[in-house]
């Protein structure tokens, strides 16, 4: 419980965005480094004055229409943040304004969006994830959870998988064989009901999120573990840089140490190395992500490891959280898949690696017209380990025709009891993108 006179949320982050107004010179070296600015039409030569109308929405006026259009075209690529040299987080101010700007719509109609946003988001991931997995794997990978035990031993690590893994099964699973082989005692949660906030963030609705948020940290904080491991890059800059700052300026402390999973693997490289028994030789592309560029450290140096596999680089514009969030550009995004696609067959690539699972689903669609398999960089781990998971998802995906896919998925359907329009409308709008398959697929 907070003490009386402790900061809420929106007291915590309306803190740093007042410490924001104070450090920030304008010099417009964070408009400078984002790389969205151009596909987006917007013209770095006025970074000064782009800078100034973010300050003037955060300060509580209207700001002006370039500022306002790189709060939305601001997919959190993260390149922001060194190229300031006075202290600022240029990724959470560009995050702030967006949620300044989106204040102009009225409390109400922020709420719905997000509501909306966020409900469209957990309709997908149910019906998706039922698609392909049985009870008792399903609560494997989102088990309920566990009442609050003084008693209990805690566990090394929690791993919160964030809210939609779990439509690409595959990748958690395997997560969850190479903590086991690793001796790892862990506790898996997520899934909607243990939601960063991102969703309604993005939309706006800061006091939603800093509630969803702050319930989160609490339930992550149960089992008494020292570090939270991360797989969702949204998760971890969520909560890492928005809420759990917050946190510790409304309750004084931060209850654990929050890292991605593919670090934490690199952490254990020493222990993970006699356990890439099988070779993989491939020639490996990654397609990179610029958000937290730690994590693509992580992962080059563990899949360096495995015998046999050689990581490629690829130049290519690395930008971005996950692909999702370059929906705000749709032809800058298609643009961009194909200059990776045709990088990787240019180096003679075997394998184009995903890093996250959001990049996953979009990518795996994607098969039938390359020369080179796509996968994501856990298959690769697993597969030298001996462990392998077959990936539903893209099977599903690659059928190409909702009947077909409701066809070979009747008996989960059943199981579950999931209505068929439901269904339906749930395949058209997350797999296939407005109800048919890509042509060619």
């Amino acid at each position: 419980m907070m003490e009386p006179g402790s900061p809420s949320f929106l007291e915590a982050v309306r803190g740093r965005v007042d410490d924001t107004l104070d450090a920030c010179t304008r010099c417009g070296k964070c408009v400078e480094a984002c790389p969205m600015l151009e596909p987006a039409g917007i013209d770095k030569a006025n970074a000064t004055a782009i800078v100034g109308g973010i300050l003037d929405l955060l300060a509580g006026g209207p700001g002006t229409a370039e500022a306002e259009r790189w709060t939305q075209v601001c997919t959190n690529s993260g390149r922001c943040i060194p190229a300031c040299d006075y202290g600022v987080n240029p990724r959470f101010m560009v995050n702030m304004a967006r949620v300044a700007a989106k204040a102009k719509q009225g409390d109400d109609a922020v709420r719905r969006a997000a509501h909306q946003y966020f409900s469209t988001m957990s309709r997908g991931t149910r019906v998706i994830s039922r698609l392909q997995l049985a009870p008792e794997v399903m609560a494997r990978l989102n088990p309920p959870l566990r009442p609050a035990d003084p008693d209990a031993t805690a566990p090394d690590i929690v791993f919160y998988t964030g809210c939609n893994i779990i439509k690409t099964p595959h990748i958690a699973l395997l997560v969850l064989e190479v903590l086991d082989a690793l001796g790892v005692s862990y506790e898996v949660m997520g899934g909607v009901a243990t939601c960063c906030g991102i969703q309604q963030f993005k939309q706006g609705d800061a006091k939603t999120a800093g509630r969803v948020a702050y319930n989160t940290i609490e339930r992550l904080a149960r089992p008494a573990a020292s570090r939270v491991i991360t797989w969702c890059p949204s998760c971890q800059i969520q909560i890492g840089e928005v809420a759990l700052p917050a946190y510790k300026e409304s309750f004084g402390d931060v209850p654990f140490d929050l890292n991605p999973i593919a670090e934490f693997f690199a952490e254990r490289l020493d222990d993970l190395r006699p356990l890439f028994v099988h070779p993989v030789v491939k020639r490996v592309a990654l397609q990179e992500r610029a958000a937290l560029p730690g994590i693509m450290t992580a992962v080059k140096r563990v899949l360096g490891a495995i015998p046999g596999l050689e990581v490629v680089e690829l130049d290519v514009p690395i930008v971005s959280t996950q692909a999702s969030h370059l929906a705000v550009l749709p032809a800058f995004k298609a643009e961009l898949r194909e200059r990776e696609f045709s990088a990787a067959a240019l180096a003679g690539v075997t394998t184009f690696a995903s890093i996250f699972h959001g990049c996953h689903r979009e990518l795996v669609q994607f098969q039938p017209e390359v020369s080179f398999e796509l996968v994501n960089f856990m298959e690769l781990i697993g597969e030298s380990m001996g462990i392998h998971i077959p990936d539903l998802y893209k099977r599903l995906a690659l059928m190409g025709d909702i009947d077909a896919i409701v066809a070979d998925t009747a008996d989960l359907i059943a199981l579950y009891r999931l209505d068929l329009d439901t269904v339906r409308a749930v395949l058209a709008q997350d797999m296939f993108a407005g109800g048919t398959a890509p042509a060619g697929r």
